[in-house]
Order: C-alpha cells, then structure tokens, then sequence
C-alpha cells in the first residue's frame, strides 16, 4: 500500500491520507485516497443526468481502509467527513459535482449510502455524493 501510494502521489495521480497512532507514528491505523475524476452522466442517479453535460468533474475517493484493530470505532467516518471536507475545498476552488467512491463490494457500498451517497442506475457499487449535500456539513 505504501508503495503504491507514494508512486502514485509522486506522479500526481492521487494524494493519500492516513491516521497513526501518535505513538507508533510508523504505524498507519487507517487511509484514504482522493483523486480528481471526469464521468459519464449516465452513470449517475437519473435525477441528475438530464441536469449536467455528457462528461462532468468531480473528486474520487479511491481508497478508503481501516485496520481491522481499529474498525467500528469511528475512524472511518472520520476520514470520510475528512475526505468530504477536502472534496469541498476542492469544489469551491476548482468546480465539480461531487464526490464518487466506487465500493469494493456491498457491504462497503452500504457503508457509504448510509452518509448520503446515491446509487449509479446501472452499477451498484458506483456511489455519488452530490456537493449540495456536503454544503449541508452532513
């Protein structure tokens, strides 16, 4: 993981952020990874396809894991409301819709509906969090 973070990061293609145990600073506890992205409006809820141009801008959360030490104890809704908030940065900046995830599997894509993120029509584990919900600070 470190690995290809660090070479991702270093070729500009994503930024990685993670929670250590102040401690063990060596010792990564959870992360996550943003990166800008550009979809298809047919891949988003019917409701905002009619809305947007055939091509729109957003940010995607690529990663985002928790040691198993430290699942269900908060940590990753803390990232996430850190991801959201970043992803706002960026869209009061630059532009964009939204935040997208895609889940690595059900019940990770359960996880993120939970907060808010909107199933895509034609594949489940494609989720989208439009940026008037993350106004409201969720």
């Amino acid at each position: 993981m470190r690995r290809v973070a660090r070479q991702h990061q270093d070729k500009g293609l994503s930024k990685t952020f993670i929670a250590a145990r102040e401690r063990e600073p060596e010792r990564i506890c959870a992360y996550y990874a943003l990166t800008l992205a550009e979809l298809e409006n047919h891949l988003l809820p019917d409701a905002w396809r009619k809305k947007l141009p055939r091509r729109i801008p957003g940010v995607r959360l690529s990663r985002l894991a928790v040691d198993r030490e430290y699942q269900s104890k908060g940590l990753g809704a803390l990232l996430l409301m850190d991801a959201l908030t970043r992803a706002r940065r960026i869209y009061d900046e630059a532009g964009g819709i939204g935040l997208f995830v895609d889940a690595i599997d059900e019940r990770a894509a359960e996880y993120y509906r939970q907060y808010g993120f909107q199933t895509a029509p034609d594949n489940p584990l494609l989720l989208f969090l439009p940026v008037t919900i993350t106004e409201s600070g969720l």
